[in-house]
């Protein structure tokens, strides 16, 4: 039988606490990393988190049950041209994007939606990089998935099902509603907390009064 494999692409806070979650919890699955951290993925390997390490996607991401897109948003679109030709019927690739609507339209783009389930865990913390990564980040977290219109209820289970095991709590959601809820409870304040920053920085003087 054949080891079930998962890859990675972006091995930071949480592509990072992801890895380490799986191999808390699946120690016998082997992990494929890419990151241009050489860094990170040194420390990876070190910790054992990680089988192989690579800088650049090739051909260890044939055959991955599950490959994860852990970089920033704007990155993602463009690995996703690159992890093309690693598909296959059993894989499932999905992303941690916390804006879902870019990464939706580029899959439809390149005809790999029934690949494709979109993912968002609602974790994260003030500090960055592979080295802040911890298994418990995604404990108990909501863990947002975005299926495309193309991909099986099968493989929708399967996921959510993966997603539980790493004691995550998997949430359905049309990438829409996504967009529009995290929108409104995330960003939204938080670019009013910043205008409310910038005014009083505009405004305020030396008077006391």
């Amino acid at each position: 039988m054949d080891k079930t494999k998962i890859g990675f692409i972006g091995l930071g806070l949480i592509g990072g606490s992801i890895a380490k979650a799986i191999r808390q919890y699946f120690s016998e699955y082997e992990i494929v990393a890419f990151d241009k951290n050489i860094e990170a993925l040194a420390l990876a390997a070190k910790e054992s988190v990680i089988d192989i390490a690579v800088t650049s996607i090739d051909d260890n991401f044939y055959n991955c049950s599950y490959i994860f897109l852990c970089t920033p948003v704007s990155f993602n679109n463009y690995y996703l041209k690159q992890l093309t030709r690693y598909l296959n019927d059993d894989c499932i690739l999905t992303d941690v994007g916390s804006v879902k609507e870019s990464i939706h339209k580029e899959v439809t783009d390149l005809n790999i939606g029934r690949y494709f389930i979109g993912g968002h865990p609602m974790a994260g913390s003030e500090k960055s990089g592979y080295c802040n990564s911890r298994p418990v980040l995604i404990e108990n977290a909501y863990y947002i998935v975005t299926p495309s219109e193309e991909v099986s209820q099968e493989k929708i289970a399967r996921y959510t099902t993966f997603l539980s095991s790493l004691k995550t709590i998997p949430v359905v959601l049309d990438y829409h509603e996504h967009d529009y809820i995290t929108g409104t409870i995330s960003h939204l304040p938080h670019i009013i907390a910043a205008s409310l920053v910038n005014f009083v920085k505009d405004t305020d003087t030396r008077d006391d009064g």
